[in-house]
């Protein structure tokens, strides 16, 4: 979750009062949502929320847009996850080996793209480190950090250099028909 702490600094108090205020109460809601509620029901949450009281981290986007995908039979869709973040990727390839994002440029021949909800990127697969790069350049310029957890933040050009040096795992979500795999089915039902 982007912070602007720039913003923060030269805010009002009561600006600032607000923005804490709303960084922790969104924090213990993806907590929540996270530890009490399987997809389904998160699904179900987050559609049924005020647009106010939405929240979301990589997850929680990729879960949205991956459901959207089935319901609209969107083929090839992969979840590419690792422990700092998840996007898709749409391939149409049987498989996907793991892949540093550092190592995605062996792609560039490849009609594969990234779509990544959390970071606001869409593009070519083989671009996706640079896009990656561009945008946590433009979040530090503005004084946006990353919450790595309650007590931490980083800058956003220090999260990127983790996330693209280690690798990423990919799980096929729909077919080439754009229907549901076990992968996702199975993802869908847990409890």
């Amino acid at each position: 979750m982007p912070v602007n702490f720039e913003q923060l600094r030269t805010a009002s108090t009561l600006r600032k009062q607000r923005r804490i205020y709303h960084a922790e109460r969104s924090g213990e809601l993806v907590r929540y949502l996270r530890q009490n509620y399987d997809i389904k029901r998160l699904l179900h949450a987050l559609h049924s929320f005020n647009s106010m009281d939405r929240v979301g981290n990589c997850f929680e986007y990729s879960i949205v847009a991956i459901n959207h995908g089935v319901e609209t039979h969107i083929p090839n869709i992969w979840l590419a996850s690792q422990n700092l973040h998840q996007f898709l990727v749409l391939a149409d390839t049987a498989s996907l080996n793991d892949l540093a994002v550092d190592e995605f440029w062996q792609h560039e021949d490849n009609d594969f793209w990234v779509c990544d909800p959390w970071f606001n990127i869409y593009c070519k697969m083989h671009l996706y480190r640079l896009m990656t790069v561009i945008k946590s350049t433009q979040w530090e310029h503005e004084g946006k950090e990353i919450y790595i957890d309650d007590n931490n933040t980083e800058p956003a050009s220090m999260w990127v250099n983790r996330l693209i040096l280690r690798k990423m795992q990919f799980v096929k979500m729909t077919d080439s028909e754009g229907q549901p795999t076990n992968n996702w089915s199975r993802l869908s039902s847990t409890a």
